[in-house]
Protein backbone atom coordinates (compact mmCIF):
# COMPACT_ATOMS: atom_id res chain seq x y z
CA UNK A 1 0.00 0.00 0.00
CA UNK A 2 1.25 3.20 -0.92
CA UNK A 3 0.69 6.35 0.83
CA UNK A 4 0.07 9.95 -0.56
CA UNK A 5 -0.18 13.12 1.11
CA UNK A 6 -2.47 16.05 -0.53
CA UNK A 7 -4.44 19.12 0.65
CA UNK A 8 -8.31 18.72 1.95
CA UNK A 9 -10.39 20.36 -1.52
CA UNK A 10 -10.89 24.18 -1.28
CA UNK A 11 -7.74 24.47 1.07
CA UNK A 12 -6.20 28.18 0.17
CA UNK A 13 -3.05 29.00 0.16
CA UNK A 14 -0.62 28.79 2.75
CA UNK A 15 0.28 32.13 4.19
CA UNK A 16 2.25 31.58 7.82
CA UNK A 17 2.15 35.03 9.26
CA UNK A 18 -1.85 35.23 8.25
CA UNK A 19 -2.78 31.68 8.13
CA UNK A 20 -2.51 28.59 10.49
CA UNK A 21 -0.55 25.13 9.57
CA UNK A 22 -2.04 23.69 6.47
CA UNK A 23 -3.99 20.37 7.22
CA UNK A 24 -2.57 17.12 5.64
CA UNK A 25 -4.94 14.89 4.57
CA UNK A 26 -3.18 11.00 4.60
CA UNK A 27 -5.00 9.21 1.26
CA UNK A 28 -4.47 5.11 0.70
CA UNK A 29 -3.98 4.16 -3.06
CA UNK A 30 -4.36 0.81 -3.95
CA UNK A 31 -1.44 -0.71 -5.63
CA UNK A 32 -2.76 -1.22 -8.84
CA UNK A 33 -3.54 2.52 -9.24
CA UNK A 34 -0.34 3.82 -7.75
CA UNK A 35 1.53 2.06 -10.27
CA UNK A 36 0.35 3.82 -13.30
CA UNK A 37 2.03 6.84 -11.39
CA UNK A 38 5.15 6.01 -10.29
CA UNK A 39 7.78 6.23 -11.82
CA UNK A 40 8.79 3.42 -11.72
CA UNK A 41 6.03 1.83 -14.43
CA UNK A 42 7.58 -1.24 -15.88
CA UNK A 43 8.24 -1.47 -19.14
CA UNK A 44 6.68 -3.94 -21.70
CA UNK A 45 9.43 -6.41 -23.01
CA UNK A 46 10.88 -6.34 -25.97
CA UNK A 47 9.97 -7.93 -29.13
CA UNK A 48 11.85 -9.74 -31.83
CA UNK A 49 13.68 -7.56 -34.69
CA UNK A 50 10.88 -6.57 -37.58
CA UNK A 51 7.87 -8.02 -35.32
CA UNK A 52 6.26 -4.72 -35.01
CA UNK A 53 3.23 -3.96 -36.99
CA UNK A 54 3.09 -2.37 -40.49
CA UNK A 55 1.45 0.88 -38.89
CA UNK A 56 4.34 1.43 -36.37
CA UNK A 57 7.11 0.50 -38.83
CA UNK A 58 5.85 2.97 -40.93
CA UNK A 59 4.88 5.78 -38.51
CA UNK A 60 8.23 4.63 -36.79
CA UNK A 61 6.18 4.41 -33.56
CA UNK A 62 7.69 1.98 -30.09
CA UNK A 63 5.14 -1.17 -31.07
CA UNK A 64 4.47 -3.84 -28.31
CA UNK A 65 3.52 -6.75 -30.80
CA UNK A 66 0.33 -7.29 -29.52
CA UNK A 67 -1.97 -9.02 -31.54
CA UNK A 68 -4.25 -8.88 -32.79
CA UNK A 69 -4.19 -5.33 -32.34
CA UNK A 70 -1.14 -3.72 -30.87
CA UNK A 71 -1.11 -0.50 -28.01
CA UNK A 72 -0.35 1.81 -30.14
CA UNK A 73 -3.00 1.02 -33.12
CA UNK A 74 -5.94 0.16 -29.99
CA UNK A 75 -5.54 3.50 -28.99
CA UNK A 76 -5.67 5.57 -31.93
CA UNK A 77 -8.80 6.34 -34.11
CA UNK A 78 -7.10 6.72 -37.40
CA UNK A 79 -5.14 3.11 -37.38
CA UNK A 80 -7.50 0.22 -37.54
CA UNK A 81 -5.48 -2.15 -39.84
CA UNK A 82 -3.30 -3.05 -37.67
CA UNK A 83 -1.54 -5.84 -39.59
CA UNK A 84 1.79 -7.77 -39.58
CA UNK A 85 4.48 -9.36 -42.40
CA UNK A 86 2.41 -8.73 -46.29
CA UNK A 87 -0.79 -7.52 -46.35
CA UNK A 88 -3.45 -7.63 -48.99
CA UNK A 89 -1.97 -4.56 -50.93
CA UNK A 90 1.50 -5.88 -51.27
CA UNK A 91 0.17 -9.47 -52.36
CA UNK A 92 -1.93 -7.32 -55.13
CA UNK A 93 0.98 -5.07 -55.92
CA UNK A 94 3.01 -8.53 -56.51
CA UNK A 95 0.33 -9.96 -58.80
CA UNK A 96 0.26 -6.18 -60.79
CA UNK A 97 4.45 -6.98 -61.27
CA UNK A 98 4.12 -10.43 -62.62
CA UNK A 99 1.12 -9.00 -64.74
CA UNK A 100 3.02 -6.41 -66.09
CA UNK A 101 6.04 -8.43 -66.76
CA UNK A 102 4.28 -10.85 -68.59
CA UNK A 103 2.72 -8.46 -70.44
CA UNK A 104 5.98 -7.20 -71.61
CA UNK A 105 6.80 -10.71 -72.64
CA UNK A 106 4.04 -10.93 -75.13
CA UNK A 107 4.55 -7.29 -76.44
CA UNK A 108 8.64 -8.22 -77.01
CA UNK A 109 7.58 -11.63 -78.21
CA UNK A 110 8.80 -15.20 -77.25
CA UNK A 111 12.58 -14.81 -77.50
CA UNK A 112 13.14 -11.48 -75.63
CA UNK A 113 16.44 -12.20 -73.62
CA UNK A 114 14.35 -10.51 -70.79
CA UNK A 115 11.94 -13.69 -70.66
CA UNK A 116 12.27 -16.01 -67.27
CA UNK A 117 12.17 -19.31 -68.01
CA UNK A 118 9.60 -20.37 -65.20
CA UNK A 119 6.85 -17.50 -66.32
CA UNK A 120 3.82 -18.31 -68.90
CA UNK A 121 3.73 -15.97 -71.44
CA UNK A 122 0.30 -14.58 -72.49
CA UNK A 123 -1.27 -14.95 -76.29
CA UNK A 124 -3.94 -13.05 -77.74
CA UNK A 125 -7.48 -14.87 -78.41
CA UNK A 126 -7.05 -14.17 -82.18
CA UNK A 127 -3.16 -14.39 -82.96
CA UNK A 128 -1.68 -17.62 -84.49
CA UNK A 129 1.23 -19.09 -82.03
CA UNK A 130 3.62 -19.30 -84.90
CA UNK A 131 3.81 -16.50 -87.26
CA UNK A 132 3.65 -18.00 -90.66
CA UNK A 133 6.33 -17.20 -92.84
CA UNK A 134 5.78 -14.71 -95.94
CA UNK A 135 6.92 -16.09 -99.36
CA UNK A 136 8.10 -13.81 -101.93
CA UNK A 137 4.79 -13.67 -103.76
CA UNK A 138 3.13 -12.44 -100.31
CA UNK A 139 1.50 -8.51 -101.25
CA UNK A 140 2.69 -6.04 -99.32
CA UNK A 141 0.71 -3.81 -96.98
CA UNK A 142 0.13 -1.17 -99.76
CA UNK A 143 -0.88 -3.85 -102.37
CA UNK A 144 -3.77 -5.22 -99.49
CA UNK A 145 -4.73 -1.77 -98.92
CA UNK A 146 -4.79 -0.71 -102.62
CA UNK A 147 -6.69 -4.18 -102.96
CA UNK A 148 -9.42 -3.17 -100.48
CA UNK A 149 -9.63 0.48 -102.42
CA UNK A 150 -12.70 -0.61 -104.50
CA UNK A 151 -15.01 -1.55 -101.78
CA UNK A 152 -14.33 0.86 -99.36
CA UNK A 153 -18.08 2.84 -99.76
CA UNK A 154 -20.23 -0.21 -99.28
CA UNK A 155 -18.13 -0.84 -96.32
CA UNK A 156 -18.70 2.28 -94.60
CA UNK A 157 -15.34 3.61 -95.49
CA UNK A 158 -15.89 7.93 -94.90
CA UNK A 159 -12.62 9.07 -95.03
CA UNK A 160 -10.40 9.56 -98.63
CA UNK A 161 -8.91 6.22 -99.03
CA UNK A 162 -6.78 7.21 -101.85
CA UNK A 163 -4.97 10.00 -100.15
CA UNK A 164 -4.51 7.97 -96.96
CA UNK A 165 -2.85 5.28 -99.17
CA UNK A 166 -0.69 7.63 -100.95
CA UNK A 167 0.60 8.80 -97.64
CA UNK A 168 1.24 5.37 -96.46
CA UNK A 169 2.91 4.69 -99.55
CA UNK A 170 5.22 7.54 -98.80
CA UNK A 171 8.12 7.14 -96.32
CA UNK A 172 8.61 10.68 -96.49
CA UNK A 173 4.81 12.58 -96.49
CA UNK A 174 3.74 14.15 -93.52
CA UNK A 175 2.82 11.85 -90.57
CA UNK A 176 -0.53 13.97 -89.90
CA UNK A 177 -1.44 12.66 -93.48
CA UNK A 178 -0.85 9.15 -92.99
CA UNK A 179 -3.71 6.75 -91.34
CA UNK A 180 -2.56 5.47 -87.45
CA UNK A 181 -1.29 2.06 -86.93
CA UNK A 182 -5.01 0.73 -86.56
CA UNK A 183 -6.40 2.49 -89.37
CA UNK A 184 -3.67 0.81 -91.98
CA UNK A 185 -4.16 -2.58 -89.85
CA UNK A 186 -7.89 -2.79 -90.47
CA UNK A 187 -7.30 -2.23 -94.14
CA UNK A 188 -4.73 -4.48 -94.94
CA UNK A 189 -6.72 -7.00 -93.23
CA UNK A 190 -10.14 -6.25 -95.44
CA UNK A 191 -7.67 -5.77 -98.39
CA UNK A 192 -6.18 -9.69 -97.41
CA UNK A 193 -9.77 -10.88 -97.44
CA UNK A 194 -10.56 -9.25 -100.73
CA UNK A 195 -7.28 -10.95 -102.08
CA UNK A 196 -7.70 -14.52 -100.89
CA UNK A 197 -11.89 -14.37 -101.32
CA UNK A 198 -12.26 -12.63 -104.34
CA UNK A 199 -9.15 -12.28 -106.22
CA UNK A 200 -8.25 -15.74 -104.62
CA UNK A 201 -4.44 -14.96 -104.48
CA UNK A 202 -2.92 -18.19 -103.17
CA UNK A 203 -0.67 -16.69 -100.94
CA UNK A 204 -2.47 -15.12 -98.74
CA UNK A 205 -3.84 -18.44 -96.33
CA UNK A 206 -6.36 -18.14 -93.73
CA UNK A 207 -3.46 -17.97 -91.50
CA UNK A 208 -2.27 -15.31 -92.41
CA UNK A 209 -5.75 -13.36 -92.43
CA UNK A 210 -5.94 -14.60 -88.45
CA UNK A 211 -2.49 -13.26 -88.35
CA UNK A 212 -3.68 -9.94 -90.11
CA UNK A 213 -6.78 -9.72 -87.74
CA UNK A 214 -4.86 -10.02 -84.43
CA UNK A 215 -2.58 -7.28 -85.21
CA UNK A 216 -6.16 -5.28 -86.15
CA UNK A 217 -8.05 -5.95 -83.13
CA UNK A 218 -4.83 -5.36 -81.00
CA UNK A 219 -3.58 -2.08 -82.69
CA UNK A 220 -7.61 -0.41 -83.11
CA UNK A 221 -7.90 -1.69 -79.00
CA UNK A 222 -5.04 0.98 -78.35
CA UNK A 223 -5.85 3.24 -81.32
CA UNK A 224 -7.00 6.17 -78.98
CA UNK A 225 -3.64 6.31 -77.11
CA UNK A 226 -1.74 6.73 -80.39
CA UNK A 227 -0.30 10.37 -80.96
CA UNK A 228 -1.76 11.11 -84.40
CA UNK A 229 -4.32 14.54 -84.62
CA UNK A 230 -6.91 12.40 -85.71
CA UNK A 231 -6.67 9.48 -83.91
CA UNK A 232 -10.37 9.01 -82.73
CA UNK A 233 -11.44 9.52 -86.54
CA UNK A 234 -8.83 7.21 -87.08
CA UNK A 235 -9.93 4.43 -84.43
CA UNK A 236 -14.02 5.05 -85.12
CA UNK A 237 -13.32 3.92 -89.03
CA UNK A 238 -11.31 1.03 -88.48
CA UNK A 239 -13.76 -0.25 -85.88
CA UNK A 240 -16.40 0.03 -88.82
CA UNK A 241 -13.98 -1.47 -90.95
CA UNK A 242 -13.44 -4.77 -88.56
CA UNK A 243 -17.15 -4.64 -87.78
CA UNK A 244 -17.59 -5.39 -91.19
CA UNK A 245 -14.75 -8.08 -91.56
CA UNK A 246 -16.62 -10.44 -88.34
CA UNK A 247 -20.09 -9.63 -90.35
CA UNK A 248 -18.53 -11.16 -93.54
CA UNK A 249 -17.86 -14.07 -91.77
CA UNK A 250 -21.46 -14.39 -89.94
CA UNK A 251 -19.49 -13.79 -86.58
CA UNK A 252 -21.97 -10.59 -85.93
CA UNK A 253 -21.65 -10.88 -82.19
CA UNK A 254 -17.85 -9.97 -82.52
CA UNK A 255 -18.97 -7.56 -85.11
CA UNK A 256 -21.40 -5.60 -82.82
CA UNK A 257 -19.10 -5.25 -80.45
CA UNK A 258 -16.73 -3.07 -82.22
CA UNK A 259 -19.63 -1.34 -83.79
CA UNK A 260 -21.13 -0.59 -80.42
CA UNK A 261 -17.38 0.84 -79.63
CA UNK A 262 -18.02 2.88 -82.56
CA UNK A 263 -21.59 4.37 -81.92
CA UNK A 264 -19.77 5.32 -78.15
CA UNK A 265 -16.95 7.05 -80.11
CA UNK A 266 -19.52 8.64 -81.84
CA UNK A 267 -21.31 9.69 -78.62
CA UNK A 268 -18.56 10.98 -76.60
CA UNK A 269 -16.99 12.91 -79.75
CA UNK A 270 -20.35 14.51 -79.77
CA UNK A 271 -20.60 14.29 -83.64
CA UNK A 272 -24.49 13.74 -83.70
CA UNK A 273 -24.44 17.65 -82.91
CA UNK A 274 -22.46 18.94 -85.63
CA UNK A 275 -23.34 22.62 -86.65
CA UNK A 276 -26.16 22.01 -84.03
CA UNK A 277 -28.02 25.28 -83.91
CA UNK A 278 -28.40 25.11 -79.88
CA UNK A 279 -24.84 23.30 -78.55
CA UNK A 280 -21.47 24.63 -79.62
CA UNK A 281 -19.53 21.73 -81.29
CA UNK A 282 -15.90 21.35 -80.80
CA UNK A 283 -14.36 18.14 -82.09
CA UNK A 284 -11.89 17.37 -79.45
CA UNK A 285 -8.98 16.41 -81.71
CA UNK A 286 -8.79 18.83 -84.10
CA UNK A 287 -10.57 21.83 -83.14
CA UNK A 288 -9.33 24.20 -86.28
CA UNK A 289 -10.12 22.15 -89.10
CA UNK A 290 -11.26 22.85 -92.97
CA UNK A 291 -14.72 21.89 -94.63
CA UNK A 292 -13.14 18.50 -96.04
CA UNK A 293 -12.31 17.43 -92.37
CA UNK A 294 -15.79 18.48 -90.90
CA UNK A 295 -17.34 16.77 -94.09
CA UNK A 296 -15.26 13.34 -92.70
CA UNK A 297 -17.00 14.09 -89.51
CA UNK A 298 -20.35 14.14 -90.76
CA UNK A 299 -20.62 11.39 -93.09
CA UNK A 300 -18.71 9.52 -90.03
CA UNK A 301 -21.93 10.52 -87.82
CA UNK A 302 -24.02 9.18 -90.14
CA UNK A 303 -22.65 5.84 -91.43
CA UNK A 304 -22.06 4.68 -87.56
CA UNK A 305 -26.18 5.45 -87.32
CA UNK A 306 -27.23 3.63 -90.58
CA UNK A 307 -24.99 0.58 -89.34
CA UNK A 308 -26.19 0.35 -85.72
CA UNK A 309 -30.08 0.77 -87.20
CA UNK A 310 -29.33 -1.75 -89.84
CA UNK A 311 -27.80 -4.47 -87.89
CA UNK A 312 -30.29 -3.14 -84.52
CA UNK A 313 -33.26 -3.84 -87.01
CA UNK A 314 -31.83 -7.26 -88.00
CA UNK A 315 -31.67 -8.57 -84.45
CA UNK A 316 -35.02 -7.29 -83.80
CA UNK A 317 -33.87 -4.87 -81.07
CA UNK A 318 -34.20 -0.72 -81.04
CA UNK A 319 -30.78 1.07 -82.30
CA UNK A 320 -27.87 1.58 -79.42
CA UNK A 321 -28.51 5.40 -80.65
CA UNK A 322 -31.60 6.72 -79.05
CA UNK A 323 -31.97 9.82 -81.54
CA UNK A 324 -35.92 9.92 -80.74
CA UNK A 325 -35.01 11.75 -77.38
CA UNK A 326 -34.14 14.79 -76.58
CA UNK A 327 -30.25 13.89 -74.77
CA UNK A 328 -29.09 12.12 -77.86
CA UNK A 329 -31.17 13.78 -81.26
CA UNK A 330 -29.47 14.24 -84.19
CA UNK A 331 -28.47 17.88 -85.25
CA UNK A 332 -25.49 16.95 -87.43
CA UNK A 333 -26.91 17.47 -91.60
CA UNK A 334 -27.48 15.01 -94.07
CA UNK A 335 -24.06 13.73 -95.46
CA UNK A 336 -22.85 14.62 -98.62
CA UNK A 337 -21.20 12.27 -101.35
CA UNK A 338 -17.32 12.00 -100.33
CA UNK A 339 -15.39 14.93 -102.52
CA UNK A 340 -18.69 17.07 -102.64
CA UNK A 341 -17.85 19.08 -99.34
CA UNK A 342 -17.39 22.82 -100.26
CA UNK A 343 -17.82 26.66 -98.92
CA UNK A 344 -20.64 26.25 -101.28
CA UNK A 345 -22.49 23.10 -100.35
CA UNK A 346 -21.46 23.44 -96.23
CA UNK A 347 -21.65 27.33 -95.58
CA UNK A 348 -20.28 29.04 -92.11
CA UNK A 349 -23.74 30.02 -91.39
CA UNK A 350 -25.32 26.62 -92.03
CA UNK A 351 -26.99 24.89 -89.16
CA UNK A 352 -29.16 22.17 -88.28
CA UNK A 353 -31.38 20.82 -85.58
CA UNK A 354 -33.23 18.09 -85.05
CA UNK A 355 -32.63 16.62 -88.35
CA UNK A 356 -34.44 12.60 -87.90
CA UNK A 357 -37.18 14.11 -85.99
CA UNK A 358 -38.18 16.67 -88.94
CA UNK A 359 -37.18 13.38 -91.89
CA UNK A 360 -39.54 11.24 -89.64
CA UNK A 361 -42.17 14.27 -89.42
CA UNK A 362 -42.52 14.15 -93.07
CA UNK A 363 -40.80 17.46 -93.16
CA UNK A 364 -38.43 18.51 -96.71
CA UNK A 365 -35.09 18.27 -96.77
CA UNK A 366 -32.06 18.30 -98.96
CA UNK A 367 -29.97 14.86 -98.28
CA UNK A 368 -30.19 13.09 -101.01
CA UNK A 369 -27.28 11.86 -101.35
CA UNK A 370 -26.50 8.67 -101.85
CA UNK A 371 -25.04 7.99 -97.67
CA UNK A 372 -27.99 10.06 -96.71
CA UNK A 373 -30.70 7.42 -98.53
CA UNK A 374 -28.87 5.34 -97.21
CA UNK A 375 -29.15 6.33 -93.63
CA UNK A 376 -33.24 7.19 -94.58
CA UNK A 377 -33.31 3.68 -95.45
CA UNK A 378 -31.70 2.25 -92.28
CA UNK A 379 -33.78 4.52 -89.87
CA UNK A 380 -37.07 3.96 -91.44
CA UNK A 381 -36.15 0.20 -91.16
CA UNK A 382 -35.25 0.40 -87.92
CA UNK A 383 -38.26 2.70 -86.90
CA UNK A 384 -40.50 0.05 -88.75
CA UNK A 385 -39.20 -2.64 -86.89
CA UNK A 386 -40.17 -1.38 -83.71
CA UNK A 387 -43.43 -0.34 -84.68
CA UNK A 388 -43.99 -3.99 -86.11
CA UNK A 389 -42.92 -5.77 -82.78
CA UNK A 390 -45.05 -2.91 -80.63
CA UNK A 391 -48.00 -4.72 -82.21
CA UNK A 392 -47.11 -8.51 -82.74
CA UNK A 393 -44.56 -8.77 -79.81
CA UNK A 394 -42.49 -10.66 -82.63
CA UNK A 395 -44.24 -14.15 -81.23
CA UNK A 396 -47.64 -14.34 -82.50
CA UNK A 397 -49.04 -14.10 -85.88
CA UNK A 398 -49.39 -9.78 -87.27
CA UNK A 399 -52.88 -10.99 -88.61
CA UNK A 400 -53.95 -10.72 -85.08
CA UNK A 401 -52.42 -7.58 -83.78
CA UNK A 402 -55.11 -5.53 -85.58
CA UNK A 403 -57.48 -6.98 -84.03
CA UNK A 404 -56.22 -6.75 -80.23
CA UNK A 405 -56.30 -2.92 -79.65
CA UNK A 406 -58.35 -2.46 -75.75
CA UNK A 407 -59.31 1.43 -77.01
CA UNK A 408 -60.08 3.77 -79.89
CA UNK A 409 -56.74 5.93 -78.69
CA UNK A 410 -54.54 3.05 -79.31
CA UNK A 411 -56.12 1.85 -82.78
CA UNK A 412 -55.81 5.44 -84.15
CA UNK A 413 -52.34 5.56 -82.60
CA UNK A 414 -51.50 2.47 -84.83
CA UNK A 415 -53.16 3.66 -87.92
CA UNK A 416 -51.37 7.27 -87.66
CA UNK A 417 -47.86 5.45 -87.03
CA UNK A 418 -48.46 3.05 -90.01
CA UNK A 419 -49.33 5.91 -92.68
CA UNK A 420 -46.50 8.00 -91.79
CA UNK A 421 -43.99 5.17 -91.91
CA UNK A 422 -46.03 3.99 -95.43
CA UNK A 423 -46.08 7.91 -96.86
CA UNK A 424 -41.84 7.76 -95.97
CA UNK A 425 -40.90 4.70 -97.78
CA UNK A 426 -43.30 5.33 -100.48
CA UNK A 427 -41.53 8.80 -100.88
CA UNK A 428 -38.17 7.58 -100.06
CA UNK A 429 -38.50 5.03 -103.02
CA UNK A 430 -39.29 7.25 -105.79
CA UNK A 431 -36.25 9.02 -104.56
CA UNK A 432 -33.73 6.48 -105.15
CA UNK A 433 -31.70 6.43 -108.01
CA UNK A 434 -32.58 3.24 -110.18
CA UNK A 435 -29.08 0.95 -110.26
CA UNK A 436 -29.27 1.14 -114.12
CA UNK A 437 -30.58 4.79 -114.95
CA UNK A 438 -28.56 6.75 -117.52
CA UNK A 439 -28.76 9.78 -116.17
CA UNK A 440 -26.38 9.12 -112.64
CA UNK A 441 -23.71 7.92 -114.86
CA UNK A 442 -21.32 9.09 -111.89
CA UNK A 443 -23.34 7.04 -109.13
CA UNK A 444 -22.41 3.72 -111.39
CA UNK A 445 -19.16 2.94 -109.99
CA UNK A 446 -18.48 -0.11 -108.43
CA UNK A 447 -19.01 0.56 -104.81
CA UNK A 448 -21.78 3.42 -105.16
CA UNK A 449 -23.64 0.67 -107.48
CA UNK A 450 -23.90 -2.04 -104.42
CA UNK A 451 -24.88 0.60 -102.15
CA UNK A 452 -27.58 1.72 -104.51
CA UNK A 453 -28.49 -2.09 -104.60
CA UNK A 454 -28.45 -2.25 -100.93
CA UNK A 455 -30.34 1.13 -100.17
CA UNK A 456 -33.40 -0.32 -102.99
CA UNK A 457 -33.39 -3.93 -101.35
CA UNK A 458 -33.76 -2.60 -97.27
CA UNK A 459 -36.45 -0.18 -98.65
CA UNK A 460 -38.67 -2.81 -100.05
CA UNK A 461 -37.58 -5.51 -97.45
CA UNK A 462 -39.08 -2.67 -94.99
CA UNK A 463 -42.49 -2.52 -97.27
CA UNK A 464 -42.99 -5.44 -96.95
CA UNK A 465 -42.71 -6.11 -93.04
CA UNK A 466 -44.48 -2.95 -92.49
CA UNK A 467 -47.46 -4.33 -94.96
CA UNK A 468 -47.25 -8.10 -93.01
CA UNK A 469 -48.74 -6.31 -90.15
CA UNK A 470 -51.85 -5.47 -92.35
CA UNK A 471 -51.93 -8.27 -95.10
CA UNK A 472 -53.66 -11.37 -93.44
CA UNK A 473 -56.35 -8.97 -91.59
CA UNK A 474 -56.66 -6.84 -94.95
CA UNK A 475 -56.25 -9.19 -98.08
CA UNK A 476 -56.24 -6.05 -100.43
CA UNK A 477 -52.42 -5.26 -99.08
CA UNK A 478 -51.40 -8.76 -100.56
CA UNK A 479 -50.54 -7.26 -103.94
CA UNK A 480 -48.05 -4.43 -102.22
CA UNK A 481 -45.94 -7.65 -100.92
CA UNK A 482 -46.00 -9.34 -104.17
CA UNK A 483 -44.84 -5.73 -105.66
CA UNK A 484 -42.12 -5.27 -103.50
CA UNK A 485 -40.91 -9.09 -103.80
CA UNK A 486 -40.98 -8.87 -107.43
CA UNK A 487 -38.73 -5.02 -107.15
CA UNK A 488 -36.08 -7.11 -105.10
CA UNK A 489 -35.75 -9.45 -108.11
CA UNK A 490 -35.62 -6.94 -110.83
CA UNK A 491 -33.22 -5.03 -108.78
CA UNK A 492 -30.67 -8.06 -108.29
CA UNK A 493 -31.38 -8.86 -112.26
CA UNK A 494 -30.12 -5.51 -113.19
CA UNK A 495 -27.16 -5.27 -110.91
CA UNK A 496 -25.07 -8.08 -111.97
CA UNK A 497 -24.09 -9.71 -108.88
CA UNK A 498 -20.98 -11.02 -110.24
CA UNK A 499 -19.44 -7.94 -110.99
CA UNK A 500 -20.37 -6.38 -107.67
CA UNK A 501 -19.78 -7.09 -103.92
CA UNK A 502 -23.01 -7.19 -101.89
CA UNK A 503 -23.22 -5.81 -98.36
CA UNK A 504 -23.05 -8.51 -95.55
CA UNK A 505 -26.62 -7.73 -94.12
CA UNK A 506 -28.00 -8.94 -97.65
CA UNK A 507 -27.23 -12.79 -95.82
CA UNK A 508 -28.67 -11.91 -92.74
CA UNK A 509 -32.02 -13.74 -92.19
CA UNK A 510 -34.92 -10.87 -90.88
CA UNK A 511 -37.44 -12.31 -88.46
Amino acid sequence: MYTYFSSPQNQKPFNSKKSPLPVIEIVQIPPEVAIMYSKKTPQAPPIPRGGACNNCKRRKMRCDGQRPICGPCSRSSSLTDCQYGRTHADRLQEQISVLETRLEQLQNGPNDSNTRPNTLALHHPYASRNFPVLSRDTPTENELIEAFLPYTSQLGFFLNAKNLLSAFSNPMSDPTQRPTHALSASMVLLGAYFSHYLIQNSSITLELIETYLSKAVQATSLGLSESHPQRILHTLQANIVIAHYFFLHNRVIKGKWHLDHAVSLVLSARLHQIRSSSVQFQFPDNIVQNVSEEGEQINAMWTVLALNCLWSAAEGIPASIAYTTEQRRIDTPWPLDSGSYSETTLPPSLKASHTIRKFLSGIPDEGNSILALYAKATILFEQTTVFWKRYTDGTQPPSSAARTFTNITESRDFQSSYQNLSSLLTHLLNNIPPVDANQFRSYLEQDTKSRLLTIHIVVRVTIIRLECTFSAYYPFRRPVLLEMANGIIECLTKADLDSIFLDPIMAVGIP
